[in-house]
Order: C-alpha cells, then structure tokens, then sequence
C-alpha cells in the first residue's frame, strides 16, 4: 500500500494536471466565424462606419451621399476628467467619444499599457456612435460639440441637415463605470421611411507578435482578447484569430475586450419587452493588431417623419478584474438584470469555496498590507481548518508503514499468484483492523479546498502586479523571474518526502522522493509566483506536522507498538506451533507416543485502527488473534 505522502502528492498532481488539460480542452470557448448574410436580422457583411477616422467597411452602408461626405475638421478639443487614486477619463469632439481611459493605481504602470484601458491611435476609443446599413448616416470626421455638464457628466451633440444626436456621458469613479445615453432624432422627410440601425463601437489593441505563442505563454497570459457574455458563457477570442476573419454573435449582455486581469466591456440596457437585441461584431483593422467591436440593436427600425426620436443606453466597465468591483459595477448599473461582469472571474466548480476563501485572503491584505504575508496566513488557515483529516490520514498510513515488512514477505511468497496475494493482504489487513481507505478519503475530502486555492490564486486580480518582496516577486501573478521560489519548493519537497515513512518498493520510494520534488519544481516554474509560495508554505507545514506525529502524537506511537506486539504474538505462537508439529512427528516416526504441545497464551489484541478513522474496520480473524488451546492428556488404553 501506497504511503500518504506518495498518495498526497500525486494526488495534487493529477488534480493540476486536470485543471490545465481542462483549461486547454474545454476552457473558454472561442467565438464562431462571422456567418453569412441573411441570418434573420439585417445582417452586417463588413465593419460598422462609425464617426471615426479608422478604416473603410467592406461594404459600403445604403446612406445617402449627402449624409455620409466627409466633413471638415477643427481643431481636436478634450474635456479631462480627473478622479484621484481612480482614474483619468479623456472625452474628445472627435466623434464625440471617449478616448483615454488611465487607471491611477500605480501598479498599472508595469503593465504593457501602462494602465491605459484604451488604444489611443487617432479613431480608436469607446462610445463611437453611427448607423449601420441604414437610409441615413453620420458624416465621417464630423466634430462633435462637447460641453462639461459637472465634475462627473459631459454632453456632446452633433446636428446635421436630417440627424440630431447628443450624448451624456455620466462617469462613476467609484466603480470604474461609464454611462452613455445617447438620444438620435433622424428627420425623415414627408412620404419617406428611413431605415436606421444604431451602432456602438469600441477598439482595442493587442501587439501579435506577443501574443502567438500560445494560451500558456507568459505572453499571452498578458494579452487583450475579444469577448462577449450571452448569459450562458463567455467568449474569447485571441487577437490572432480576429485577424484571420470577423466574429458574430447574435446576441450579447455584453461585449468588449478581456484581459485575466483587466476588463473594457460595454453592455446595453436590456431591453422592455423583447424591444430589441444587440449583435455583436468583431474584426482587425490597421494598423494589425486593432481590434474593433461593434454592438447593433436589431431589428433595424422602419421609422417616418414624426417618430419619436431613438433613445439608448450604454455602460462600460473599464477597470481591474477583481471580484469585489464587478460586483459592486453590476449593482451601479441599475440593469435588471444586472450585466454579470463578474461572471469573467471564473473559480471552477468549486467557486463557492473559492469565493469566501478569496474574501479570507482580502481580509488579511486589509490587516497587514502584503499580499504575500495574506497569502501564508490564508495557508496556515486553510491547513488548520484540514489538520484533523491530515492527522487521520498521516496515522493510517503510519499504521500501514508498520505492515511493510509482513507486505514485502507475502509480496515474495506469493509473486507468481496476483489472486492469492491479494486474499492474504486482505487477510493482514483483518488480522490488524487495518483500514486501508482510512488513507485516502481524508485527501479526498480536502481536493475541493485545493482546487479552489488553485483557480482563486490563479485568477485574482487583486494580486495583479502586486508585490510580495520587492526586487525579487513584483508580481504574484506571475512567475518568479528568479526561480527562486521553485528551487526552494523542490529542496523542501525533498525534506518532506524524507520525513515520510514509505511503504511502497524501492521504485515507488524513489518516485515519492526524487521525482515528485523534481515534477512539482519543475511544474511550479510557469506556476504564479502567489501560487507557488502557497505551496511552498503548505510543505513547510506539513514537513512540520510530520515531525510532530512522528515523535510526539501519542495515538499514532501507541498504534505502532500495539501492532508491533501483536505482530510478536502472532509470529511467536506460529513458532510455536510449528515446533509441536515437528516434534510430534518425530516421536510418531520413532513409535514413540506424541507429546503434548506447549501451552502458548496469547493475549487477545487491541483493535490497531485509529478509533477516529471512517468505515468500520474488518473484524480480526479469529485464527490469528485467539490463543492457542491447552492440550489434553490422553488416557492410556489395557490392552
């Protein structure tokens, strides 16, 4: 029987290895092609035209020309928005957008772009406004008036000869949130029906050449994907794909652009009475590497002079992807339902452990200030909250390490017969109460735990470029740039397996201790450097636990030596009993009378299980653990 470290650590291990064949195979699925035209709502073959300078679309839109010549352009004007310790927001008259978002968190600055949530290439922004495929459009170029309504709205309006738009943008600094109503009267003349179909644009960008080598790349790990949420799941789609050819997705809560550790998506009101859905778009534009996503409310509106003009509502979330601001972004949009941007933070099955043990790991920042110093206390908790389990499951296999010299014997006896070595483990296991599930069902019980540790530490944003020890880990997210954390980790593992009795061959205590240190160093490398110190300081403590229960616990020190005297019992009785047996023939062959046997007394033998452990142990065989009767003396018979 395997010891429990060896069971531990493979445990661990394959629990890992699932997790990334998991991610690899059935992670995040990427979004499906863009499909014909046609597809029951009025169907968009190339990009949406927005107020903007970037790129032409594929097909021209059926405006009329009048409406869609290019106008002349001023000077660019900008209203900033400062919000201290939040962020800056820049809003410019060129297509009346938002143009610069900057988080103010100066740990943002070691980021690719420096915090900045948007491209900043002459075009690009959020909030970009037109109508796609329809009667009539924005002029290109145009310049949009913009006035600073108070400290946290501005308007923009833009009149043309048959479209008045305006938009107010209200921003909320304490969730990262931007509010775009934006409100268009087309005047449609008499006799005439205008088709309109409103578009909303957004632009990011991502460098390909760092983003080619794969998901598991450092690179990638830091990349901007295109993304949407349906309700049911959320869709990625690498920059590399998005060049290859455009997305489509019928309908949206939100869409936008994902970061594992920053967010810039945009969701619309939802809609009163099926009044509408929203499409969304995505495809490259110049230079390569920007990316565009477009968001259109269908069905396109047949609309005649006098309607009412068109009223929508926008909200973006740019900002960090930690769970505690989407949740409270979710509850300031006021949408019912709420848009789910905390839905991109993903725990795995076991998120409802995930979450509280997060919330734990938070509380510890607030207390010392160091996410590093969080995450040992987290470590130290979570192996009290398990340090029952691992005791029961340490004395098992401490029970088991005790039978290793009778397994080793039967494994020799019987090598060329698998049915009846199995039949006489079993039967050692009944001779000394021996559970050998008492073992694993402990670390069985604690994988949830660690699983979650795994997705929650992985996934946090609240340990983005955070540091632990400056000059050495800057970021918990990612992995030490030194190694030396991994090196540690193995040497430590090393000690750990040394501690651990083995019971297994000399091949399976050779993996225990060499391979298993080697695999998890080696694994640990491209492991987050937040990752890596839990592990490290779970090890420390086990190695730690496991001196205590070698010297110290009581319960396993008795259990040891009452299987050790039991043991001595059996063996001395079987002794015995083969030196009647020999004896007695030996007096038959010479015609002698047999002797009477020894009397051997054995005393009957304590249960060796732990009294804690789960499943009722197998009773002890009775030939094994009674005493040996006296013998009568025979009467002599007259002949």
């Amino acid at each position: 029987m395997q010891d429990q470290g060896k069971r531990l650590l493979l445990a661990v291990a394959l629990a890992l290895g699932f997790m990334l064949v998991w991610n690899k195979f059935w992670g995040p699925k990427e979004e499906d092609p863009k499909p014909e035209a046609g597809s029951g709502s009025a169907a968009v073959a190339g990009p949406v035209a927005p107020a903007s300078e970037v790129g032409k679309s594929t097909e021209p839109s059926p405006a009329s020309p009048s409406s869609t010549a290019e106008a002349p352009r001023g000077a660019e004007q900008k209203i900033v928005m400062a919000f201290a310790g939040k962020f800056t927001a820049t809003f410019s008259s060129y297509g009346g957008a938002l143009v610069s978002f900057k988080l103010a968190d100066p740990r943002f600055e070691r980021d690719q772009t420096k915090g900045e949530m948007l491209p900043g290439l002459p075009g690009t922004g959020a909030f970009l406004v037109d109508f796609a495929k329809s009667t009539y459009a924005l002029p290109r170029n145009a310049e949009w008036t913009g006035t600073k309504v108070s400290d946290t709205q501005v308007k923009y309006t833009l009149s043309t000869e048959l479209i008045d738009i305006e938009k107010l943008f209200t921003v909320l600094p304490d969730t990262f949130l931007v509010r775009m109503v934006v409100t268009a009267n087309v005047k449609v003349p008499a006799g005439k029906i205008a088709t309109q179909q409103l578009a909303v644009s957004a632009f990011a960008f991502q460098d390909p050449a760092k983003a080619e080598d794969g998901e598991s790349s450092q690179s990638m790990a830091r990349a901007w994907f295109s993304s949407s949420y349906s309700g049911d799941e959320i869709l990625h789609t690498p920059v590399t794909d998005v060049i290859e050819w455009p997305r489509y997705e019928p309908a949206v809560i939100w869409a936008g652009f994902e970061h594992p550790y920053l967010l810039g998506v945009y969701a619309p009101k939802p809609a009163i009475a099926n009044e509408y859905t929203v499409e969304k778009y995505t495809f490259p534009e110049d230079p390569k590497g920007l990316m565009r996503s477009d968001l259109l409310y269908v069905p396109a509106l047949q609309m005649k002079q006098g309607d009412k003009p068109i009223v929508r509502e926008i909200v973006g979330y740019l900002g960090p992807k930690n769970y505690t601001s989407l949740d409270r972004a979710d509850a300031a949009t006021e949408f019912k339902p709420s848009p789910g941007f905390k839905e991109t933070i993903d725990l795995g099955w076991f998120g409802f452990i995930g979450k509280p043990l997060l919330w734990l790991l938070q509380q510890f920042y607030s207390a010392f200030g160091n996410w590093g110093i969080a995450i040992i206390l987290l470590t130290f908790l979570v192996k009290a909250a398990t340090l029952y389990w691992t005791t029961k499951s340490m004395r098992s296999m401490k029970a088991m390490a005790a039978l290793t010299p009778q397994m080793k014997a039967l494994q020799e006896k019987y090598k060329n017969d698998r049915q009846r070595l199995q039949a006489e483990t079993m039967a050692l296991y009944k001779t000394h109460n021996v559970n050998p599930i008492a073992g694993c069902l402990p670390i069985l019980m604690q994988m949830p735990i660690w699983l979650a540790l795994y997705r929650m530490l992985s996934s946090a944003g609240e340990l983005y470029q955070q540091p632990f020890i400056p000059g050495w880990i800057d970021d918990l997210t990612a992995p030490d740039p030194y190694k030396i954390l991994p090196i540690i980790l193995m040497v430590t593992m090393f000690l750990q397996a040394r501690l651990t009795p083995q019971t297994g061959t000399s091949g399976q205590q050779k993996m225990i201790m060499y391979g298993m240190p080697l695999m998890f160093g080696v694994m640990s490398f491209f492991f987050p450097a937040g990752l890596t110190l839990y592990i490290f300081t779970n090890t420390c403590l086990s190695a730690l636990h496991s001196i205590w229960m070698n010297k110290y616990d009581k319960k396993s020190l008795e259990l040891v030596a009452k299987m050790k005297a039991n043991q001595e019992a059996v063996e001395a009785a079987k002794a015995a009993a083969e030196k009647a047996t020999t004896k007695g023939s030996s007096s038959a062959k010479n015609g002698a009378p047999k002797s009477a046997k020894p009397v051997i007394d054995v005393e009957s033998v304590e249960s060796t299980s732990d009294e804690d452990d789960d499943g009722a142990p197998a009773e002890a065989a009775a030939s094994s653990t009674s005493a040996t009767p006296r013998p009568r003396k025979k009467k002599k018979r007259r002949r």
